[in-house]
């Protein structure tokens, strides 16, 4: 009978670390993540892998971007360390930082699409 109560608690707490975990649901986004980068850039050269980075590093926009998600950021900390936040503030910010998101993604899509327009000439 002490063996069932140890074998059955055993197999309990296996089952409450199991689902404690999530099922790597983290895991599963960080590798679609990879995956898409790898996609990008898998028809690439390294030469082409280091113009595409240096390009995005450099380009005006996108270094906007990361300056107005920055501050975006402090301004959020900023309302949220007072005693009372305003939350239509908080609100407001955040539909800033989504804004500027797609902003960037939509100017690293048109960086990546004249890229491959660019290979495809070469070819």
């Amino acid at each position: 009978m002490k063996k069932f109560i140890l074998v059955s608690m055993m197999a309990i707490g296996l089952g409450a670390t199991a689902m404690a975990k999530g099922h790597g649901n983290y895991q599963m986004n960080g590798n679609m993540m990879r995956d898409g980068n790898k996609m990008m850039m898998q028809c690439q050269t390294s030469e082409e892998k280091a113009m595409m980075m240096e390009q995005m590093k450099n380009n005006p926009k996108l270094r906007d971007g990361r300056i107005k998600l920055q501050e975006n950021k402090l301004s959020m900390m900023k309302e949220m360390a007072k005693e009372k936040p305003d939350f239509t503030m908080i609100e407001k910010l955040n539909k800033e930082k989504g804004n500027v998101q797609a902003e960037m993604k939509t100017e690293k899509m048109k960086l990546r699409y004249e890229m491959l327009k660019k290979q495809e000439k070469t070819n």
